[in-house]
């Protein structure tokens, strides 16, 4: 479990640093803008991919914490896990946030590419 999600992290921060890569060139000259326009139509969209995607580093951390502390899947998965002594979820729901919080971080991103593609522009 932690193997698995420690190599999830490393696709967090991954993505996480394209994105802010993506979201810097929207704020920066007005040739990269320009170009950014014909990439992405909706750069809301990349913006709410990039806090997906932190979210789902976060959750990812605390699976990963939390999965060294138990010595069994069953044991994580039932038990609240957290972090700094806050314990709001169990470990399967840190799963089930980190995964969704994944794939909405994609979800978000397709709308924005394939906004550009479809020719809205979007605020």
């Amino acid at each position: 479990m932690y193997d698995y999600t420690k190599f999830h992290i490393g696709i967090y921060l991954s993505a996480a640093g394209g994105l802010a890569a993506l979201i810097s060139a929207a704020a920066g000259s007005a040739g990269r803008q320009a170009y950014l326009a014909s990439l992405v139509g909706a750069p809301w969209a990349l913006v709410t991919s990039f806090g997906f995607m932190v979210l789902a580093g976060v959750a990812g951390a605390v699976v990963a914490t939390s999965a060294i502390e138990s010595a069994q899947y069953v044991t994580f998965s039932t038990t609240k896990q957290g972090a700094y002594g806050l314990k709001p979820f169990s470990g399967k729901t840190w799963v089930t946030i980190e995964h969704g919080c994944f794939w909405l971080s994609l979800l978000f991103l397709a709308i924005g590419v394939f906004s550009a593609r479809a020719g809205w522009k979007w605020l």
